[in-house]
């Protein structure tokens, strides 16, 4: 299928999740982040904040867990730069003031927040609808992440967090898409 077509077919998958399948959901894929972080050393983690009313991924519980178990590691978040299609990135803690964007996404204050720079990120949890059994995945469409996970390090690592399995194939792929490394999914974690 194309990219149009997945995004068409799994905003609907999204909007069809009862609030208990969706609950069991997040609690799979959080479960399978801890088995994932447990080994692992990061000193920067990246991740998208969930888009309110979307039934996104709710990485918050997530952050929660990262706070919690890893406190060594700073957790960095994006800010999309109005009148573009480029992001900056922040820090976030407990006291990080959050302003929502048109999207109804939070993003971290720029004004209040201390800036990092793609190079310094480890690991980014990425968004997305839909994925492939080569991991690359359907966004919503932007571009933004694309362009992003070019300016990182060539080691960091993709991680896309996704409440459905892949798709065989992405037919409309170009060289602009950026591939996950792994996507965390309820039923597995799946290495690319």
């Amino acid at each position: 299928m194309d990219k149009s077509s997945l995004r068409q077919e799994y905003i609907s998958k999204r909007k069809a999740l009862e609030a208990i399948d969706l609950a069991q959901k997040m609690a799979a894929v959080s479960a399978n982040v801890r088995k994932y972080l447990k080994d692992k050393e990061f000193n920067i983690l990246h991740t998208f904040l969930p888009q309110r009313n979307s039934k996104e991924v709710d990485t918050w519980p997530i952050i929660d867990m990262v706070r919690r178990e890893y406190p060594s590691v700073s957790i960095a978040s994006p800010y999309i730069i109005p009148g573009t299609r480029e992001m900056e990135h922040y820090l976030i803690s407990a006291e990080t003031s959050l302003i929502e964007n048109q999207w109804k996404i939070p993003e971290p204050d720029p004004l209040t927040s201390q800036k990092v720079d793609p190079e310094q990120i480890d690991a980014i949890f990425v968004p997305l609808l839909a994925f492939d059994l080569k991991g690359y995945r359907v966004g919503y469409g932007g571009g933004y992440y694309d362009r992003f996970l070019k300016k990182c390090r060539p080691d960091a690592i993709k991680i896309g967090l996704s409440f459905f399995d892949p798709v065989e194939k992405i037919e409309d792929k170009d060289q602009y898409d950026v591939p996950l490394d792994i996507c965390i999914a309820p039923t597995k974690i799946h290495l690319f």
